[in-house]
Formats: C-alpha cells, sequence, structure tokens
C-alpha cells in the first residue's frame, strides 16, 4: 500500500506539478506533459528489476523489499523537498522527473518480492485469495493518495495549496516508510528460499537461468500477454487514465473527479479477495478471461456514459460506471500474482515473476494514458482512448483463453498423478 501510495500521489497531484513544474499555458499539451512523465517512470522499472529481482533470489525476499521501500520512501519525501520551476527554472522538471525515475525503479524491484514472498508463505489451495489481498492493497494507496490531496486542496486556498499544500502528501510519507521498514527487517524469510539456501540450490546467476531456454521464454510470455499485459491495461485505463480523461476530457475539477474515482476504488477494494478465492476454485485464467472479456464489453458504454454524465454534472452516474469498471479491473487484477507466480520455479520466481511484470508495463501501460489522451486529442473523439484500450486486450484474451487455459489444465493433470492419494488409487 505504502509504495503504491508514494508511486500513484503523483497522479493525484498531475494537475498541481505539471503547472509548478511544467508550466505551459496550454491544457492540451499540460495535461500531456503530465501523463508522459507518469509513463517515464514506467521506462525505469525494468531497470529495478535487472537489479534488485536477482537479488531477491540470491539473497533473499525479505531484504531486497526492505531496500526497495527505503529507495522509494527517499525519492517520494525528495519530491516534496523540491524547488519549483519559478525557482530554478529548466532544473526543477530535470529533478522531478529523475526522482520518478528512481521511484520507478524502486517499484520495478518491489512488487515482484512482495508477491513471491506472499505465494511462497501461503498454502497452495489459498494463494488465489492471499495474494490477491496484496493487489487490493495497490488500490488502497492510490486512495489515500487522492483522499490526501483532496482534503488539502479542500482545506487551504488555492495559493497555499500551490505554495506548500502540495508537499504534503509526499512529506507524509517519511514517518511511514520509517514504521515499514521496522515491520519488513522484523519479518521472517521464505520457507522456500531458506530451503534452497540450505540446500545450496540458489541460482548463482538468476537472471541468466531465468530468461534460459524455450520453456523458460514460455513462461514469460504466457504471464506478460495472458495476465500483466490485461492487468495493465484495465488498471491504467479505468483508474489511472480515468483521472486525465475526467480533467482533460470531461473537465471535471480535481477535487469531484478524485471523490468519483475514490468512490469506486473504495467499493471494488473487497473484490479483490473474492475474485481471488475464485481463482482457487475454478482457476486462474477462467477468472481472468471472464473478467477481460467483460471489462472490453462495459469499457466503451462506460466511458460514453461517464463522459454525458460528467457534463451534466450527473456525479451519482459517474461514480457508478467507474465502480463498475474498477469491479471488473478487480476480476482480471485479483488472480494475476498467483498466476504469474506459479509459473516459475522457486530459484528464479522473483526474477522471472519481474521480467514478466516489466514486459506487461511496458508494452501496455506505461504509456497508455499518454496514447490515449493523445488519440484523443488527434481525432477529436473522447472515446478514441478507450477503443485503443479496448484493442490492446484482444492479444491478452487470446493468449488466456487458448495458452492460459490450456496450460492450466496440463499443470492441474500433472499435480493430480503426481500426488499421493492418486497412487494409492
Amino acid at each position: 500500500m505504502l509504495e503504491y501510495y508514494d508511486f500513484f500521489v503523483y497522479v493525484a497531484l498531475t494537475a498541481t506539478l505539471t503547472h509548478l513544474f511544467l508550466p505551459n499555458e496550454d491544457k492540451v499539451v499540460a495535461t500531456l506533459l503530465g501523463a508522459a512523465t507518469f509513463g517515464i517512470s514506467y521506462v525505469a522499472r525494468p531497470l529495478g528489476t535487472v537489479i534488485f529481482s536477482p537479488l531477491s533470489d540470491r539473497i533473499g525476499r525479505k531484504r531486497t523489499f526492505v531496500v526497495t521501500l527505503v529507495v522509494m520512501g527517499a525519492a517520494t519525501v525528495a519530491i516534496g523537498c523540491l524547488p519549483t520551476y519559478t525557482t530554478i527554472g529548466v532544473w526543477a522538471p530535470v529533478a522531478l522527473l529523475t526522482l520518478r525515475i528512481i521511484q520507478g525503479v524502486a517499484l520495478g524491484g518491489e512488487y515482484a518480492s512482495a508477491v513471491v514472498y506472499l505465494v511462497e508463505h501461503s498454502p497452495r489451495t489459498k494463494r488465489g485469495m492471499i495474494t490477491s489481498i496484496l493487489q487490493s492493497t495497490a488500490s488502497v494507496g492510490l486512495l489515500l493518495a487522492l483522499a490526501l490531496s483532496t482534503l488539502l486542496k479542500v482545506t487551504l486556498s488555492a495559493a497555499a495549496f500551490d505554495s506548500w499544500g502540495w508537499r504534503v502528501p509526499f512529506l507524509v510519507s517519511a514517518p511511514i516508510v520509517a514504521l515499514a521498514t521496522l515491520v519488513r527487517m522484523n519479518m521472517k524469510e521464505t520457507p522456500a528460499f531458506l530451503e534452497l539456501k540450505q540446500k545450496g540450490q540458489l541460482a548463482k546467476s538468476p537472471l541468466t537461468t531465468a530468461v534460459k531456454g524455450w520453456e523458460a521464454w514460455k513462461s514469460i510470455l504466457l504471464a506478460t500477454f495472458g495476465a500483466q499485459g490485461a492487468t495493465s491495461v484495465t488498471l491504467y485505463t479505468s483508474i489511472v487514465y480515468m483521472l486525465y480523461f475526467l480533467d482533460g476530457v470531461v473537465h471535471v475539477d480535481s477535487g469531484t473527479a478524485n471523490l468519483c474515482l475514490g468512490i469506486g476504488i473504495l467499493i471494488a477494494a473487497p473484490f479483490y479477495p473474492l475474485f481471488g478465492r475464485l481463482s482457487d476454485r475454478i482457476g486462474r485464467s477462467r477468472v481472468m478471461a471472464i473478467g477481460i472479456a467483460l471489462w472490453m464489453v462495459v469499457a466503451y458504454p462506460a466511458f460514453a456514459g461517464i463522459h454525458s454524465a460528467g457534463a451534466a454534472h450527473m456525479w451519482t452516474l459517474v461514480s457508478a460506471l467507474i465502480t463498475v469498471l474498477a469491479v471488473l479491473t478487480a476480476m482480471v487484477m485479483a488472480p494475476l500474482p498467483a498466476f504469474i507466480s506459479e509459473r516459475f520455479p522457486s530459484r528464479t520466481r522473483t526474477t522471472g515473476f519481474g521480467i514478466a511484470q516489466q514486459l506487461g508495463n511496458i508494452l501496455f501501460g506505461g504509456f497508455l494514458p499518454l496514447i490515449n489522451l493523445s488519440l484523443v486529442n488527434v481525432t477529436g473523439n473522447p472515446l478514441a482512448g478507450v477503443v485503443y484500450s479496448i484493442a490492446s486486450l484482444v492479444p491478452c484474451l487470446i493468449v488466456t483463453l487458448l495458452w492460459g487455459l490450456r496450460h492450466e489444465q496440463s499443470t492441474a493433470v500433472s499435480a493430480q498423478l503426481a500426488s499421493p492419494d492418486y497412487a494409492t488409487r
């Protein structure tokens, strides 16, 4: 939750940060600049995976995500201390982009280690439910960022908020990071890692091992297109692009946009463990495929309804439509951690997970808000962006249906044949 709060507080304050660090009189250009700086952090995430995921497989899951937490927290607090464009000119956006890149590096190493830590502490029959809770906390991190930034905007004058109020959401990260670091340092390493270490079976070069051979790449590609790609598209369209859509296309004030989106996130949060538990019972791929298909059907009319309702100030309807998209996004996202982690062996699990996740984010997610907004600007069609998102999900749905389901079924049969009960029968 803290990692994603730190990462998404930038999204919640994009309009203010763009005004203070990337000033431009053209509203469209300013919005595109804000979306571009969001995407730049995703270019850095693979670097975080290359650095930290192999470390997780070599020195331990726990040690690695203590480091990533501190790096993320330090970068977030530093953003809150930056001088603005009026003070140091062009060096202000340079410093901001540098710190966003550092945040991307930290997040690139954080998520895989956290997922694998949970997976390796969870019973096989409950992995979907337990790891899906991790997914819901990412949304809660964004919700907290939206709530705090909205509260400050409501309680402070516009001048006070632009002067110092925007810094508060970044600076409050400092004491929370300190507390979270203490919590993480007292956690125990996973049994799977300790067993590998005791037997001397840790991979000497996890990165090389994770990408060696066609079987390894089959797992990476299946995880990239079948799970992470779909999650990136649905999440960054339903949540992140939604903010840009409300602000730059529908022209809703930021406080109202944050409130409508926050309601959707809050209602959707309990659905993550429900869908995760469902994936334990009927299979990860089946739950994700249903979620992807439903999202593709609902997205266009939902965005069309949000555009019309926003223009008419029908905020209840806007919130309801956002909630529908958020719940369907939860259906796609909830099985992802267990699905991807189960594709890789313990000795390269974090590295394989990280590679698949970052490939999916680069190909489908990081620059999606920028692409969507650019399409709206070029075509003049306010719904052009969501059409692109729907089209992006086509290969994800195909891979999930034709490859994911078959792979899961063959894995289940192999596990059944290897079980002691089957041997006895």
